[in-house]
């Protein structure tokens, strides 16, 4: 557990599943994102309440994707999230989903049902814990939901999957660089001292860059991939360090082949898209 101050607390899973958050203020406790497993968000809560006695007020959802949500189930407490994401997941065909899955995890999913925001924002809601602000906005980007946590005066940023810290980011036919480049561009005029990504570890500015300069790179290769042979293309981007030195080697290939099958940039969107725990 990654602690910023006394009050703001990360699940930095070594495994590079997804990260969770707490944040403790004067008034109350918010959750950010509730993982694959409930299991996990069981624990997550157990953890909190050691830390406080004050009340989970709220569960907060950056996105759809259910390494981000499924843990809903476990927390009693009202879910936060941006209209899409509730739309998102009250389409998404949970039971096909498990069905395709190993059997342990199937057996750890058992019963277990997807919990939607009840509380929705449309572009950002503010939410006063006493001694800080806690701001949600959609900025779209990673999926057209993705959205930000932003919590002042601590000056931390909970980015959910815009941010991928040391792994390969997921970007699908439903992704839209240009807006997650933008997005991120403008993060970094914003002031905050730490971010948290949606997977690894927390970071300063630097990982905003390094994003950044990632997902240009990856917009290059896929704008050569339609004039040259992909394999060529592939394996001359795999030996490039911005994409070498990240984990998850395999989601490259997968996120290039996705997204190479898109529509229409951003447009063709896949709710029943969900990530590895």
């Amino acid at each position: 557990m990654f602690s910023i101050g006394e009050s703001i607390f990360v699940t930095e899973n070594p495994n590079g599943a997804a990260n969770s958050g707490i944040i403790i203020g004067k008034n109350g406790i918010m959750i950010v994102d509730t993982t694959f497993f409930p299991s996990k968000a069981k624990r997550l809560v157990e953890f909190a309440s050691s830390l406080s006695s004050k009340v989970i007020l709220y569960v907060i959802n950056t996105h759809y994707h259910l390494d981000h949500t499924l843990g809903n189930f476990a927390i009693d407490a009202p879910v936060v999230g941006n209209r899409l994401t509730k739309a998102y997941l009250e389409r998404i065909d949970l039971e096909k989903f498990i069905s395709s899955l190993e059997p342990m995890i199937q057996k750890e999913l058992k019963n277990v049902k997807i919990v939607p925001p009840s509380v929705i924002f449309n572009k950002k809601m503010v939410f006063d814990l006493g001694d800080k602000k806690v701001e949600i906005s959609r900025i779209g980007g990673h999926t057209p939901d993705s959205s930000v946590v932003n919590i002042w005066p601590d000056n931390v940023c909970f980015a959910g999957d815009l941010l991928f810290a040391g792994y390969h980011a997921e970007i699908t036919r439903e992704s839209d660089l240009n807006i997650w480049i933008k997005g991120l561009q403008t993060l970094k005029t914003k002031g905050f001292k730490w971010f948290v990504p949606g997977h690894g570890p927390v970071g300063d500015l630097r990982i905003v860059e390094d994003m950044i300069f990632y997902l240009e790179k990856f917009n290059t290769l896929s704008s050569m991939l339609k004039s040259k042979k992909s394999n060529e293309v592939i394996e001359k981007f795999g030996e490039d360090p911005v994409f070498a030195q990240r984990g998850f080697p395999l989601l490259f290939e997968e996120s290039l082949v996705d997204y190479m099958r898109r529509d229409d940039l951003g447009k063709n969107i896949s709710v029943d898209k969900t990530r590895r725990s």
